[in-house]
């Protein structure tokens, strides 16, 4: 290993000798104070006319245009421009001359002048020091992030829609900058140092000529998916790939067979031993600690469909289990789970047996002692409390400054657990509150910290069969070296599976019957709160809230009740025989925290399709993957047609049978893609993000026994079988029922959808009715009864 090389700072008493590798320096960071402002630096093609899809294809190719032409340099005063160099621009926001600041750059691509104005301008990719770019990245001097954002929907390549124009007398000067895939350790400002130019200056006068003068460095890349209110609700944020950097500055081989550094400061490197292998020999860095992401054992004949049987899965923050059911429906195996409420994690024993639990506080986790690789798995979810981060929170509570801090346990638990994938689940006023901008910024910093590219995104949930609008914030991180998931594409919505509806969800208490069903704590109609709100049809509509831990802004479809515990963890679609703990208001609170079974289903699917992908060999670890099977079926890879999680889902819910099982088909998990639309085409037909209409379209005439239609079985209180019999006295009471309610004064109060014809002698006055008969009416017809006191 090299020396060190030194520089003499001189000082105003005393001269400090500093060695330029010590990665303490204060020369290391670029900013000497708490924290510098966040500034929003305004785009400079803000008023620039917008440019056709063959004029950036155009720009790209340096291809004639009859209203342009492209120059390979231009002279620019004292300097000259020339495409592939970097330039500097001027400063948009008004900050402190004598502190170290300045405007952002941009990577030339192309220059652009007019024929007709002879307006020059210069076309590229924006780049931003890490320090106006939040707390997602390191302050480090003279670090940069190449911002490209691009539009929702929109399924060109991020490097053809992030092509910026900038005014020519926006350019200050040129600077020397290297885009890279190497680590901050192997390349940074210091490698390009000569010491004997700051001999006999001040620390603070090296800072400031390294800070405008020296070589800068850009590693990161940040895409943010703009929505169409002009807010970003998407993103990547990643390192640069090898094909990605400049030549000079790439690794000499790409992360399948070369060392992956992860912990730029603890010099903690992984190495591909199957690539290595394959090469005949084995590379080592000086005086780092390895990592085995491959097994080291050598295999005769060719490799098995799958790395092993099945991928292992670990679950914080795993409230009653909901993440976790969902990854049972994916077929994945189910190690352990983390919690400190007691109910939930008990709830959470009693449905995953097999999975070891921990009731403690993630701060604490894991314990001393605990064998890392009795918790190491290839898929760890984790939903920290998003109580403090809702929209819906309002009111100061005890536990705010415990759920504050709980997201501050994710980058501490991956860098201990090291997951091949990581996934997270959070209320989008995280992502989307001002309030909270920073904090979201630092949690995507851990998790890049902890060596992870990531990508986030908010979904509506019920694109993916939850019947309710349920909108969460979701995150998707890969291990460097380790393909980055795309994620799931909807299930449900326009030219897809109709949206599930309030019928849909609760069938199964039809298929159970009310008998059974009533006989179980969680479901108790009888004893539920009364209402007197406006009844809907739920046929055709979603919940009219999102369920939360008290239940939300819902009620019956009837409009005379709440739902049950049990009618709620089924529109949460939990399994109808999903058991919880505690009493009702328990259940209530763990059905509300909980991550819903189907949402997750989906994601850790597409998530172990990439990993079985990636072990086959399918896919690299810098395959940009938007759709993963548009991009297996470009490389002529077919799939088998059957669904791989069919097996898991048809077991008993605490029957793990041989689910484990190496499976009879060519792979465990990856199937041909069954999804009728692509995904730019749906995205395009699909209701907004914050559309607040609840109604799903009706079932077509042909179509009325594709699902499940809501009949009177579902009513309001639903009185059991076994004591009023089956036989003559059910039918009596139905015979009962059927009457028209007759208003004292205004006569015949008919439904005008369905008026209900019945004899005269059947007729009643509406004070001369039942409780049970009112109840059953009013369900039956969707009339509001008000009920006698």
């Amino acid at each position: 290993m090299s020396s060190p090389s030194f520089i003499n700072l001189a000082g105003d008493d005393d001269d400090e000798v500093i060695a330029i590798s010590d990665t303490e320096d204060i020369l290391d960071y670029d900013t000497d104070a708490t924290g510098p402002d966040i500034i929003t630096i305004e785009d400079d093609d803000a008023e620039a006319e917008t440019e056709t899809e063959e004029d950036i294809r155009i720009a790209i190719n340096l291809v004639d245009d009859p209203r342009k032409y492209f120059v390979d340099e231009y002279e620019c005063g004292d300097f000259v421009i020339k495409v592939g160099l970097t330039v500097e621009l001027k400063d948009a926001s008004e900050r402190a001359p004598e502190k170290l600041h300045s405007g952002d750059f941009l990577r030339v691509k192309t220059i652009v002048q007019d024929k007709q104005t002879e307006e020059v301008k210069v076309r590229g990719y924006r780049l931003r020091r890490t320090k106006y770019h939040g707390q997602m990245l390191d302050w480090k001097l003279n670090e940069l992030v190449m911002i490209l954002h691009v539009r929702e929907n929109d399924a060109r390549s991020p490097y053809v829609q992030g092509l910026e124009d900038v005014a020519i007398n926006d350019v200050i000067g040129v600077r020397q900058c290297l885009i890279t895939n190497k680590s901050y350790s192997l390349l940074n400002w210091r490698h390009f140092l000569v010491p004997a130019f700051y001999m006999g200056k001040t620390k603070e006068e090296t800072k400031r000529s390294v800070f405008h003068e020296g070589r800068l460095v850009c590693r990161w890349l940040n895409v943010l998916v703009i929505h169409k209110n002009g807010k970003p609700y998407g993103g990547v944020v990643r390192h640069m790939y090898s094909h990605e950097a400049d030549a000079r500055s790439r690794s000499t081989e790409s992360s399948r067979t070369a060392s992956i550094v992860l912990d730029e400061d603890e010099d903690v490197t992984i190495f591909n031993h199957r690539a290595m292998r394959a090469q005949g020999r084995r590379a080592r860095g000086d005086s780092t600690e390895t990592l085995d992401i491959f097994p080291k054992k050598e295999r005769k004949g060719p490799n098995p469909p799958t790395k092993r049987p099945c991928y292992t899965y670990g679950d914080a923050f795993c409230g009653a289990g909901g993440a976790s059911q969902g990854a049972v429906q994916a077929d994945l195996h189910v190690l352990w789970g983390l919690d400190h409420d007691h109910h939930a994690i008990q709830a959470f024993a009693y449905n995953h047996p097999d999975a070891k639990t921990f009731l403690m506080n993630a701060h604490d986790f894991p314990l001393p002692g605990t064998p890392k690789n009795e918790l190491r798995v290839d898929i760890l979810h984790l939903s920290p409390p998003c109580n403090y981060w809702s929209p819906a929170h309002t009111v100061v509570g005890r536990n705010d400054q415990a759920n504050y801090e709980a997201i501050y346990t994710v980058g501490a638990i991956l860098l201990k657990l090291k997951p091949r994938v990581a996934t997270l689940e959070q209320t989008f006023g995280l992502a989307t509150y001002g309030e909270h901008k920073q904090n979201f910024l630092i949690l995507l910093g851990d998790i890049t910290k902890a060596g992870y590219d990531l990508r986030y995104e908010i979904q509506d949930m019920c694109e993916f069969g939850l019947p309710q609008r349920r909108k969460r914030l979701l995150v998707i991180a890969a291990r460097r070296g380790t393909a980055l998931p795309p994620f799931p594409k909807p299930t449900h919505g326009p030219g897809l599976r109709r949206y599930t509806s309030v019928a849909d969800a609760l069938s199964p208490l039809e298929r159970v019957g009310h008998a059974r069903a009533s006989q179980e704590m969680y479901h108790n109609p009888l004893e539920k709160k009364m209402f007197n709100k406006p009844p809907y049809d739920p046929n055709t509509s979603f919940l009219k809230g999102c369920i939360t831990t008290g239940g939300g802004e819902n009620w019956h479809y009837s409009g005379l009740r709440e739902y049950t515990a049990r009618e709620y963890a089924l529109l949460q679609t939990f399994p109808y025989k999903y058991q919880f703990s505690g009493g009702h208001s328990e259940a209530k609170k763990q059905i509300g925290n909980a991550f819903p079974p189907v949402m997750a289903q989906a994601l850790f699917n597409v998530i172990a399709q990439t990993l079985e992908a990636f072990d086959n060999g399918f896919i690299g670890p810098e395959d940009d993957l938007v759709d993963l099977h548009a991009f297996l079926a470009d490389k002529g890879i077919q799939l088998p047609e059957c669904a791989p999680q069919a097996q898991a889902q048809a077991r008993s819910l605490l029957n793990s049978g041989d689910r484990y099982k190496v499976p009879d088909r060519p792979f465990r998990y990856l199937v041909k893609d069954k999804t009728s639309l692509p995904q730019d085409t749906y995205k395009a037909k699909q209701r907004g993000l914050w559309n607040k209409d609840n109604d799903i379209e009706p079932l077509d005439r042909m179509n009325r026994n594709s699902g499940p239609r809501m009949s009177s079985g579902l009513r309001l209180f639903d009185e059991m079988d076994e004591e009023h019999g089956e036989g003559e006295n059910r039918k009596k009471r139905k015979k009962r029922a059927r009457i028209n309610l007759v208003d004292d004064e205004d006569g015949p109060a008919e439904d005008d959808d369905d008026v209900v014809e019945v004899a005269a002698e059947n007729i009643k006055k509406k004070d001369e009715m039942s409780d049970y008969e009112k109840h059953f009416w009013a369900e039956a017809n969707g009339d509001v009864v008000v009920l006698d006191d």
